[in-house]
């Protein structure tokens, strides 16, 4: 039952996103101006995989990424749990001269047949979700050669997540920003699994981000963040993680 219920509050939260209520993470967009790297890093990533593949986009919403993704020559599917999202997203691709297909359906338990999918990819949906669950679903519907490559926020951090707890209505009563175990649960459902980290002293650079010195300053601080991720120990205590994983466990 708690499964429904944690699976029906998800629903109605980014149900009110979609749907045109306020958006509560309007304030927090700022934090997002030292992402470019990240995004710049996930896009290689994915571009480097994607060409002449079936991709799903999971918890796709209103397929913001789906386009960018059929560029590069990805046959696209999307998912994500809110009828809601996936109105916008069709209503959209209806426009495109590209076309994907959308569907409403819980990641964790997806309608597809195994070895659907070349390669899966998401912003911020994992630490959604039941994690052995959806892993384990992952695994099953990616081809022996697939890839899953995802961005998500870690949750070591005792600043970040002092903010968090300052801001309930930006997130879900259920999100969990994935812990380093997360990340090695992985292993058990993929051969290799492969982690990049991102932003701790970067986010120092966001009170610039209005000044025509913002660019090098963030650069400055990235930099010193690439040098202290060596250190094992330290990269817990990013913002966020890029996880890139391939050849399933079946």
């Amino acid at each position: 039952m708690s499964d429904i219920d944690r699976i029906e509050r998800e629903k109605n939260f980014h149900d009110n996103r979609f749907g045109g209520a306020d958006d509560e993470r309007h304030s927090a967009r700022k934090y997002y101006s030292i992402n470019k790297h990240q995004e710049a890093k996930f896009v290689d990533v994915i571009s480097s995989l994607c060409n002449n593949k079936n991709l799903l986009e999971y918890g796709c919403g209103s397929g913001e990424k789906s386009l960018q993704w059929q560029k590069f020559g990805a046959k696209v599917t999307g998912i994500d749990i809110s009828p809601e999202g996936i109105k916008k997203a069709k209503k959209i691709d209806a426009k495109s001269e590209y076309h994907a297909e959308y569907f409403v359906m819980n990641a964790e338990n997806t309608e597809f047949d195994d070895s659907t999918f070349d390669i899966v990819v998401g912003k911020g949906i994992i630490h959604h979700l039941s994690l052995e669950k959806s892993y384990s679903e992952l695994s099953r519907i990616l081809k022996s050669n697939g890839h899953i490559v995802f961005i998500e926020p870690l949750g070591h951090n005792p600043f970040v997540n002092l903010y968090r707890m300052l801001t309930p209505k930006m997130r879900t009563k259920d999100e969990h920003p994935l812990k380093i175990k997360d990340i090695e649960l992985l292993r058990k459902y993929f051969n290799n699994v492969e982690a990049d980290y991102f932003s701790l002293f970067t986010l120092f650079a966001v009170p610039f981000r209005n000044l025509s010195i913002f660019n090098k300053i963030c650069n400055f601080l990235r930099n010193i963040d690439q040098l202290i991720f060596k250190l094992p120990f330290i990269k817990r205590y990013a913002w966020t993680v890029i996880t890139h994983a391939y050849n399933p466990r079946k």
